[in-house]
């Protein structure tokens, strides 16, 4: 079955530091998405950027210039960090898995 999860549900870090937020996936299709989305109180979820298994990145429009998504296929993990952290960036975090249709990847 396909999942993914956060490795922490509660990610601390200082200003002006480097935060890491991680996932952990698993699936059983051949290709998958990894998509990241931020979530600000009393406001829609926000996109940040979507993961190709290729290691190709689609970013939002404008890109999070402070943003960095990348994937260990080796351990299943996905990351998100951010350099250098703000209070602003203080939110919730969303990691999500969409399988691709084949024909539309």
């Amino acid at each position: 079955q396909d999942s993914i999860a956060p490795t922490s549900p509660v990610v601390y870090g200082n200003v002006n530091e480097k935060v890491t937020i991680s996932c952990k996936y698993d699936y059983t299709v051949s290709m998958n998405n990894l998509q990241w989305y931020r979530h600000y109180l009393d406001s829609m979820p926000e996109f940040l950027v979507l993961i190709m298994e290729s290691g190709q990145n689609q970013t939002a429009t404008p890109p999070h210039p402070r943003l960095t998504a990348s994937v260990n296929k080796d351990n299943k993990m996905v990351n998100l960090e951010i350099f250098p952290a703000d209070v602003k960036d203080s939110a919730a975090y969303y990691c999500a898995l969409q399988p691709t249709v084949a024909g539309n990847a």
